[in-house]
């Protein structure tokens, strides 16, 4: 029997209006009423952002929370953090003090929310996140000043540049110990005045902070074996979350190379109920095996009295 569900937001939980379709609340809340199955929240966004889906989520997901790539594990009944991989001070200053040195553009998450550069905001896409929350995006005239005062921990750091820039800051960037550097990423930019600036970017955490490291750190608390975990992702940073449960779902329009480490592809997309409609196969499946079993035992039951006679 399933005991945790985990699964990612952007692309899977959510559509691209980054909303909740409602056949995936529907069906999660079924499988926890009837089944005791804890679901779990996996995303790259910070704690606040995972926070705020959970409540759209109603009672059943107010249990636990996997923020900023596994940075972040929040135990939600207690309203205590159970993990907190945050980079340190100095690594943060070293980052810092690259990014001023070769004139990089840089970002960061703390547990509440994106800060960036306001100077580079013109790169930057709308995202509906922020718009559902009411929140505006965190911009800053001056990120280095913000820092030094910034009182939350920054478990995620991102320098952004051409694949040239990129490419010339990473052995700065590695000689710093303790940490983990993403290959490059492709950014999403807007079209400005007919063209698109082709930059990607490094994401950078503290060693050994992934989102199956985070899984099983939570599955260890929770005395729940890998077999009892089933995990569902779109991205690239799904793969080894995947591989971190015992039954794998990608998305329908999830990743070429998520999809093939998976036991199972969804039939809808995000934007369709995906994770819903997947579920709710399961959730079938599962009332069905339990009846049979109820069933079975019944016969037994009855067997073992006209044994007795």
């Amino acid at each position: 029997m399933y005991k945790m569900l985990v699964t990612d937001l952007d692309g899977t939980l959510l559509d691209d209006y980054k909303e909740i379709p409602q056949i995936n609340i529907d069906v999660i809340t079924k499988l926890h009423e009837k089944f005791g199955i804890i679901p779990v929240i996996a995303t790259a966004r910070p704690l606040e952002v995972a926070k705020y889906i959970a409540d759209k989520g109603g009672p059943s997901f107010q249990s636990y929370i996997i923020a900023t790539n596994g940075a972040i594990v929040m135990d939600l009944i207690k309203g205590e953090c159970l993990v907190n991989r945050s980079l340190s001070k100095e690594q943060i200053e070293s980052l810092v003090a690259i990014c001023k040195r070769m004139s990089l553009e840089y970002e960061f998450m703390t547990t509440k929310c994106e800060v960036a550069d306001a100077k580079y905001s013109y790169r930057r896409v709308v995202d509906p996140m922020y718009d559902n929350m009411g929140v505006p995006f965190n911009y800053q005239n001056d990120l280095e000043e913000y820092i030094k005062t910034l009182q939350e921990p920054i478990p995620l750091f991102a320098v952004n540049g051409t694949e040239e820039e990129l490419k010339a800051c990473y052995s700065g960037l590695a000689s710093i110990k303790g940490l983990q550097i993403s290959k490059p990423c492709i950014r999403t930019t807007p079209e400005i005045c007919g063209k698109v600036e082709k930059l990607a970017y490094y994401d950078i955490m503290r060693e050994g902070v992934t989102k199956a490291s985070a899984i099983e750190i939570l599955a260890r608390y929770l005395g729940i074996k890998k077999e009892e975990i089933i995990a569902i992702g779109d991205g690239g940073n799904d793969v080894e979350m995947l591989g971190a449960a015992g039954l794998k779902v990608a998305m329908k329009n999830a990743t070429e190379s998520l999809k093939e480490v998976a036991d199972f592809i969804t039939l809808e997309d995000n934007n369709a109920g995906g994770v819903g409609s997947f579920l709710d196969t399961l959730y079938k499946q599962l009332e069905d095996r339990e009846n049979k079993e109820k069933e079975a035992n019944k016969i037994a039951s009855v067997d073992n009295e006209v044994l007795s006679l």
